[in-house]
């Protein structure tokens, strides 16, 4: 599966394989894939860190650390407090969800009851319910 953003085609696959440390369509990707699996899955963070500084600049670099730790808090808060999908994201998230693997997360079981309501978007899809 391919998307479309300011002009560049992005490989969403490849972004969601955490195997994958490669060309994917993002500027800079590889650099900031590697530099992110570093940080989540143990690795060498400073020689990434290095590398991602060397082609988008030390500040921008600090803006991606700064979004990397966001994201982690942001995830931790939500799976601390046990935070559910409304009905209307939960029926419209179905397919992705289950091709990413998401259900078999521990904190799915918070949202895995919730059953759809008459009051849920008109969406098929997680990306509709954002236009």
């Amino acid at each position: 599966m391919s998307g479309e953003a300011n002009g560049l085609t992005i490989d969403l696959d490849a972004t969601l394989d955490r195997g994958h440390v490669g060309e994917v369509g993002v500027p800079a990707g590889p650099e900031l894939l590697a530099f992110t699996n570093a940080v989540e899955l143990g690795g060498d963070i400073d020689g990434t860190r290095a590398a991602v500084a060397g082609v988008i600049g030390e500040e921008a670099t600090i803006e991606a650390a700064a979004i990397v730790a966001i994201f982690n808090g942001l995830v931790r808060v939500a799976d601390g407090t046990g935070i559910q999908l409304d009905a209307g994201v939960f029926a419209a998230s179905i397919d992705e969800r289950q091709r990413l693997g998401i259900d078999a997360y521990a904190g799915a079981a918070n949202s895995l009851g919730v059953a759809a309501t008459s009051d849920e978007p008109d969406a098929r899809t997680v990306v509709d319910l954002f236009r």
